[in-house]
């Protein structure tokens, strides 16, 4: 008689939940951010904007994913009804890895340094809270703006929709030349001066109607890896 086979022992080890995609994962980013600073959900057309999808049936489509990955519940959505989603513990704790910001070190007289950590680095808004849907980074090319704290490779976060000031450093659109980086003067002749803050440039004069802003300067980030 022909031994019986030995049944296979079955795991009690829990299956892990299917890892979201580096998208999906972004759209998670998105919708915290999102939450914690508006205070709701945001929409279909706003996450499609956000991430350049062709319409607002993509975001429903990463929403769906990842809810059936677990890792939100759809709580309301309809034509007429707001949509509303919530984070599960699953999402949060896949999101809640930061890195943490341990205080100030001194370039200047010897002090203690704190170690004990002041806050966490999550994302982009624990940096520059300023930030807000729309906003958008653009790298600094040239040197005509370094004697305003803008080096060559630096990013700038900027704001379209606004109306600045004199003053105010924009990404400006001249006609026939392109798109540059400048603090802008209205003119009482009706014409608009682009600064420079470097003295090798000098500033440049347009009719007003040559010129169209296409963001405000809200912040920039500047990474160096010293001794590279």
């Amino acid at each position: 008689m022909a031994p019986s086979n030995p049944k296979k022992p079955v795991s009690s080890d829990p299956v892990p939940p299917p890892a979201p995609t580096e998208r999906q994962r972004a759209v998670l980013e998105f919708l915290w951010s999102f939450q914690e600073r508006m205070g709701r959900t945001p929409t279909g057309p706003e996450i499609a904007r956000h991430f350049g999808f062709g319409d607002a049936s993509s975001s429903y489509q990463h929403l769906r994913l990842l809810a059936q990955k677990g890792y939100l519940e759809i709580t309301r959505s309809g034509r007429r009804t707001p949509l509303a989603v919530r984070l599960t513990d699953l999402a949060r704790n896949l999101l809640q890895a930061s890195y943490p910001l341990l205080g100030s070190v001194p370039a200047g007289p010897l002090e203690e340094v704190v170690t004990a950590a002041d806050k966490g680095i999550r994302t982009i808004e624990d940096l520059i809270p300023e930030l807000k849907p729309g906003d958008y980074f653009l790298t600094v090319e040239g040197d005509s703006m370094v004697d305003a704290g803008l080096q060559p490779g630096d990013l700038v976060i900027l704001r379209s929709g606004t109306t600045p000031n004199n003053g105010d450093i924009c990404a400006v659109w001249v006609e026939g030349q392109g798109n540059t980086l400048k603090r802008i003067v209205l003119e009482d002749d009706g014409t608009i001066t682009l600064q420079p803050a470097n003295p090798r440039y000098q500033p440049q004069t347009y009719p007003l109607e040559m010129v169209r802003i296409q963001g405000e300067l809200v912040a920039s980030l500047s990474i160096k890896y010293p001794g590279r």
